[in-house]
């Protein structure tokens, strides 16, 4: 296998190269960014990832490949940024990549959004003929120096959700640049970074929703020329809580058994992998260890218990308007207070000329701009009338719930994103009349109801 391994290093500079792998993987689930940068940033947090894989243990030039990631959302203006870093080295030949990664998300309508990614970066590769172990030492190729090249490279991506449906694909290396490399005799060498195709499909179930336990499959599939088609099967079970634990079937090569454990911001994970069919004598066992941090989101949320049918809704309303008026944060108290001490000082809010009117409704207004809906997208202008505001995404969702369920089928969430948080309406109005109509409604069941005015 040894001289399996420098046979086709060599036949990949003597001529050209049309079949270079990517970096090789068995726990991309846990960190998709690396594999599509259309899903950059697909997080509500920033996450750094630090990846070492050590393929073919006990063989010495086997594949050793490392990662450092970094990605993130700008909410606001639905986009993914990230920066990803990564050194894979293989017998005598060794490349080191860093890109920057961005991504758009396009709402196409409830539930359907579309993303689109990019990375753009650079490639060193090098060659060194000191660390070849060859039968025929004359060969006057081997005198040559250790050479090193870089050119540039990006990689492109596609994405599609729809609710737990997620559909990837992607074009690494979509350039095909080559590298041009000096022979002993003159001549020339080629090493071609050839375009590779991707494409993945996973699906979320949910186990236990309220402790936000899932189970789901990813399928990934890849494809470059000259190369055989390869595909993987994943299969994994995530307490977002705790950890999670994974099987994945790459085809034809081996089975990973993969797990990590979660603690507050820190999460661990190691995969590895048993050879299978006939490569599995000469390839042996990898393995791979995974560390990530997720910045911000420090603070522990209270939970509240969703109701699970119909019959419960009445004793999860309650604890939900409990939450309501506990949870509101101090910036909204505080504007609460600004505006009932101009009441008091008789000063009019310019918001809205009738001062009975606005001790009513509490009227308030901000720019659209300021807002995100439940999937980040941007927020319409008119008049939104909001039963609870949340500091907490979870808390806001379960009393979302749980007015769904009574029937107030139009409830969603908005979130000031500057603020930080989220508020629960019940409908939006383009005209004010009509959304001091609908308040009405809720006066006697909500007390706080309000209406914000986003313009």
């Amino acid at each position: 296998m040894r001289n399996l391994i420098i046979s086709s290093a060599l036949i990949l500079v003597t001529g050209t190269a049309i079949a270079q792998q990517v970096p090789f993987s068995s726990q991309y689930y846990a960190n998709p960014f690396v594999t599509n940068p259309a899903f950059t940033g697909n997080h509500e947090k920033i996450n750094a990832f630090l990846t070492h894989r050590s393929q073919w243990t006990g063989m010495i030039g086997g594949p050793q490949t490392s990662y450092l990631t970094l990605d993130g959302p700008i909410e606001a203006k639905n986009i993914g940024l990230g920066l990803n870093i990564y050194s894979d080295v293989t017998d005598i030949t060794s490349r080191v990549g860093a890109f920057a990664n961005y991504s758009y998300k396009l709402k196409v309508k409830d539930d359907h959004n579309l993303f689109f990614g990019l990375a753009l970066g650079a490639i060193n590769n090098k060659i060194d003929f000191s660390k070849a172990v060859v039968r025929d030492t004359e060969d006057p190729f081997l005198f040559n120096e250790s050479q090193s090249k870089t050119a540039f490279s990006a990689d492109f991506g596609l994405g599609y959700t729809w609710k737990k449906l997620e559909i990837g694909l992607c074009a690494p290396q979509i350039l095909g640049n080559t590298m041009k490399y000096k022979k002993e005799d003159n001549g020339s060498s080629y090493y071609t970074f050839a375009r590779h195709y991707q494409g993945s499909v996973k699906y979320v179930f949910d186990v236990v929703k309220e402790k936000e336990i899932t189970a789901y499959p990813l399928i990934m599939v890849r494809y470059a020329t000259g190369s055989v088609f390869q595909y993987d099967v994943n299969a994994v079970f995530d307490w977002k809580k705790y950890g999670w634990i994974g099987v994945t079937y790459h085809s034809n090569y081996a089975v990973a058994i993969s797990g990590g454990v979660r603690y507050k911001n820190l999460a661990v994970g190691y995969a590895y992998d048993l050879g299978i069919g006939k490569v599995k004598k000469y390839t042996g066992s990898s393995s791979e260890f995974l560390l990530s941090y997720t910045f911000g989101g420090n603070k522990k949320e209270e939970e509240v218990v969703k109701a699970d049918n119909p019959n419960d809704a009445i004793v999860d309303e309650a604890i939900a308007k409990l939450k309501a008026k506990s949870d509101t944060s101090e910036v909204e108290i505080q504007r609460l207070k600004d505006e009932l001490a101009k009441l008091k000082s008789g000063e009019t809010a310019v918001t809205n000329k009738n001062p009975e009117n606005l001790t009513e409704n509490l009227m308030r207004t901000a720019s659209s701009a300021d807002f995100v809906d439940d999937n980040g997208m941007g927020m319409s202008s008119g008049f939104y009338v909001v039963i609870g505001s949340f500091s907490s995404k979870d808390n806001a969702s379960k009393f979302k719930d749980a007015n769904i369920i009574k029937g107030y089928n139009n409830t969603q969430i908005v979130q000031n994103y500057k603020t930080k948080v989220y508020y629960v309406f019940v409908n939006k109005f383009d005209k004010q009349p009509d959304a001091e109509g609908e308040l009405l409604k809720y006066k006697a069941e909500y007390p706080d109801v309000w209406v914000q005015k986003l313009e």
